[in-house]
């Protein structure tokens, strides 16, 4: 298990995660399913629950746009980011008794990365899918399948990440948007090394 905050940005969580729907299984969001990108953000680090209503799921878009990484931040150079595909829809829960409440995101989800440098750039499909569990006390747990980006900047010595990770990923976020690193398998890329 790893401590780390995830980089915040316009368009996802409070976490810069950018799923990817590249495994088998459909859109259950269990661990043989695939569920794609992230909630939309809330307060500064925890996602924001949106399209809440009593009784029945509610589903919403989600939003996203681009977004910039300055240079040194995960990589030693800045990065831009574009959402030329976001056909991204959030199915959020009604509360569960203890006061949980889940949300999905499922659909194609598309981000173009490029050196702000060199203007070398990737596009990778995103889609995910993930699920948001969005707890009474503020904190959160986001459960990822398939193919997500993800910009990490790590606590104390373990450094950043920029990674696209195809598999699983399990991430609880506290209150305060740190982020703990529960679990995570699959195969990993790096990011940086990718757009240099």
């Amino acid at each position: 298990m790893r401590r780390s905050s995830l980089l915040p940005t316009a368009a996802l969580a409070s976490a810069l995660l950018l799923g990817c729907s590249d495994q088998p299984g459909g859109t259950d969001p269990k661990p043989d399913a695939t569920p794609t990108a992230p909630a939309p953000g809330g307060n500064a680090r925890v996602p924001m629950v949106i399209g809440q209503a009593p009784g029945k799921p509610t589903l919403s878009p989600l939003p996203a746009g681009p977004f910039e990484l300055e240079a040194g931040l995960v990589c030693t150079f800045g990065i831009l980011g574009e959402v030329p595909v976001n056909n991204q829809v959030v199915k959020t829960f009604p509360p569960e008794p203890n006061g949980d409440i889940v949300q999905l995101a499922t659909g194609a989800f598309v981000t173009r990365l490029t050196n702000a440098s060199t203007g070398k750039s990737i596009t990778v499909n995103v889609s995910g899918p993930g699920r948001f569990t969005v707890h009474p006390d503020g904190s959160a747990t986001l459960e990822a399948w398939g193919r997500w980006n993800m910009f990490i900047i790590d606590d104390a010595n373990l450094g950043t990440k920029a990674i696209i990770n195809s598999g699983h990923v399990v991430l609880s976020i506290a209150p305060d948007g740190t982020q703990l690193i529960v679990s995570q398998s699959g195969h990993e890329e790096d990011v940086c090394a990718l757009l240099s």
